[in-house]
């Protein structure tokens, strides 16, 4: 390992825009540091290193060659890229594979090319194969990211950021367009799809907004306004996200699970206010006080027969119904 970090020490002291340092200086200043290298070590490190950092180039000086970066390279902070840093950028990337369009990661790719570079050149630190034994599973259906329009989203970001109103057209659900000025107030990343939260022109109720709904906008010199108090996190706190049926209002839930597939709310609860008891015929029956949202709706319909809803009375009617339409819809040919 100590010849990898000499090696990016190396890359260190190469800064950019120097027109060319030779490895007669590298050496001793390695050497001042404490490092017991020579100069033709120090020109065997680079001729190894130049095949993983493209831009890094030398000169050709037989006697005392130099080293430099190509002024059109894009430099990183590589001294700080060691082995545990690479491993974390390498996760990341595989989480953000799942989650977020490509536009909006693709300003990392230098970033995750390098990590990858410095995963393979460390083959006997171990940290090499940690990528292949570490993988992310989503609970849900995976679903592909909406495509983003890269420039458009640079702009939206760029006025979030900068504080200025932007003017966009907007197509709804159900393929209505309309064009409105928009005041950026945050962004939500919600699964495979990005949301920008504002305001419109001088209303004063944020909403949420798809990005990849967005089919044109243009950053405005005006800047933007946020409602007073506003806070993203209360926003997303208070359900918008969840599809709210009755805003405000509480459930209190009564269900009964099957105990294979209701055992492990003993380890993730509803809420904090969440009972579990067994009933005579073994299932889990769960209390707890909940949002009255359609994510819930969405949540209880994915087990299917393995659970029943027995409050509230008109929870319990709506779910009847649900299955009531399902059986009728299954039994046709």
């Amino acid at each position: 390992m100590s010849a990898f970090f000499r090696r990016f020490r190396l890359l260190q002291l190469i800064r950019r825009g120097e027109r060319r340092v030779s490895t007669r200086d590298l050496a001793e200043r390695l050497q001042g540091e404490g490092l017991d290298v020579s100069q033709r070590t120090v020109q065997r490190d680079l001729q190894a290193l130049a095949p993983l950092f493209p831009g890094l180039e030398s000169d050709g000086n037989p006697d005392i060659p130099g080293w430099r970066w190509n002024p059109d390279t894009e430099v990183l902070d590589l001294p700080a890229l060691d082995p545990p840093m690479a491993l974390t950028f390498k996760l990341v990337k595989t989480f953000l594979d799942d989650l977020i369009p490509p536009a909006v990661t693709q300003g990392l790719d230098p970033y995750f090319r390098c990590a990858d570079n410095v995963l393979r050149s460390t083959d006997d630190s171990g940290y090499a194969h940690w990528a292949d034994r570490v993988k992310i599973v989503p609970r849900t259906q995976p679903l592909q990211p909406a495509a983003l329009d890269e420039e458009l989203i640079t702009t939206l970001y760029q006025a979030l950021f900068e504080s200025r109103q932007v003017r966009g057209r907007y197509r709804n659900r159900r393929g209505g367009e309309a064009e409105y000025d928009f005041h950026p107030l945050g962004l939500v990343f919600r699964e495979s799809v990005v949301y920008l939260v504002a305001t419109v022109w001088d209303y004063q109720d944020p909403r949420h907004y798809a990005l990849h709904r967005f089919t044109q906008c243009t950053r405005l010199d005006a800047p933007s306004r946020a409602p007073e108090g506003f806070d993203l996190q209360a926003y997303i706190d208070s359900g918008s996200f969840e599809y709210l049926k009755r805003p405000a209002h509480r459930l209190p839930l009564r269900v009964r699970f099957d105990p294979s597939i209701g055992r492990h709310l003993y380890e993730t609860p509803l809420s904090p206010d969440q009972t579990i008891t067994k009933t005579d015929d073994q299932r889990l029956e769960i209390r707890a006080t909940v949002k009255d949202t359609q994510q819930l709706r969405w949540w209880l319909l994915g087990f299917g027969s393995g659970v029943e809803v027995v409050e509230p009375a008109d929870l319990r009617e709506e779910f009847r119904e649900i299955a009531q339409k399902m059986a009728a819809r299954y039994q046709r040919r």
